[in-house]
């Protein structure tokens, strides 16, 4: 059985937010669910599994439709960091502990992005003051890859690392199976090779990313005509994908 449709240990029913579960399934498969109840469709589409003598969230369920999934399964939640440098070696500002569901944290960690932003003016070769030190949809696009993509049996918590000039968004699993060039996969995308594909599905209907492989290519293209671009290193344990400032600092500067 898929990894995706075991019951999570510990999860119960009241861990989800069970209103907003019953409102995807009427939206994604509205005959079904005019005939059979919220249990027997979520066991079809695989939120919900069995485990004698109930009923439990499996990882999909929990992952996005969970009050909190941390409580059960530590490591599906998202650390956040500002480092004064460029290194982990320099001083951390500031760390955090992002817990909730996919949408949640996504929409978490943007906002400790935005949270960070140096407001003062740019340092000499930078962008004229105002302008977008990290692109939104970039930034979107790491983090939905990382938390959708990620290996749920590999122990750690998302990293999303802010450095004076760079963020790094770390993720456990290395690339899934059927991905091999990350070079070609930059430049062109048009593959998609989900991990957990009962998560991207589901995730794609609630509107969390687009599963059409163009993600890669969008990380890539995010700085426009910025010299600077999105680079993903690999290992069969890990991806990093690091986006560069658009504004040029020092590397002791505020983050």
């Amino acid at each position: 059985m898929s990894h995706e449709r075991i019951p999570v240990p510990g999860a119960e029913l009241d861990d989800l937010n069970l209103a907003a579960l019953d409102a995807w399934l009427q939206q994604r498969a509205p005959a079904l669910r005019a005939t059979a109840s919220l249990e027997e469709v979520a066991l079809r589409l695989g939120l919900l599994a069995r485990s004698a003598p109930r009923v439990a969230p499996t990882p999909v369920g929990l992952l996005l439709f969970g009050h909190t999934p941390q409580l059960v399964q530590p490591d599906w939640g998202l650390v956040a960091v500002a480092v004064r440098g460029t290194t982990l070696a320099d001083p951390v500002l500031v760390r955090v502990d992002l817990e909730g569901n996919v949408a949640a944290l996504v929409q978490q960690a943007l906002t400790f992005v935005r949270g960070q932003a140096e407001p003062g003016s740019v340092a000499n070769g930078g962008l004229p003051d105002g302008s977008e030190e990290y692109p939104e949809p970039a930034l979107r696009e790491a983090l939905v890859n990382a938390l959708i993509h990620r290996d749920l049996r590999r122990a750690g918590r998302v990293a999303l690392r802010r450095f004076v000039d760079r963020i790094e968004i770390w993720s456990p699993g290395g690339l899934p199976e059927g991905l091999t060039d990350v070079t070609d996969l930059l430049r062109e995308g048009g593959v998609s090779h989900p991990r957990n594909p009962l998560l991207a599905a589901a995730a794609r209907s609630l509107g969390i990313g687009e599963q059409l492989g163009r993600g890669l290519p969008v990380l890539a293209r995010s700085g426009g005509t910025y010299a600077r671009r999105v680079e993903i290193h690999s290992s069969p344990r890990d991806v990093l994908v690091v986006i560069p400032s658009h504004w040029q600092r020092s590397s002791v500067g505020a983050c």
